[in-house]
C-alpha cells in the first residue's frame, strides 16, 4: 500500500502497516483486544457499525500521513 487507504483495504493490514490507525478503527467501534486483527475489509466495518465511510477514510488518510 504506497497510495491512499481505500475501501477495498483489509484492517488487518491497514493497522499493521499503519499502526497509528488502530486507534481510529477504536473510535468507530473496534474493540480493543490485543489478539488477532480482524481481517474483513474498511468497507463492511463500516457497514457492520453504521460509520460514515468517507469520513473513516479521510481520518485513516490523515492518521497514516497519507493526506
Amino acid at each position: 500500500m504506497t497510495e491512499k487507504i481505500t475501501r477495498k483495504d483489509k484492517l488487518n493490514e491497514v493497522i499493521t502497516k499503519y499502526p497509528q490507525t488502530r486507534d481510529v478503527f477504536i473510535s468507530h467501534g473496534m474493540p480493543k483486544y490485543p489478539g488477532r486483527l480482524p481481517s474483513e475489509t474498511i468497507e463492511f466495518f463500516c457497514r457492520m457499525h453504521r460509520v460514515d465511510i468517507l469520513l473513516l477514510l479521510e481520518e485513516l488518510n490523515n492518521a497514516a500521513g497519507l493526506a
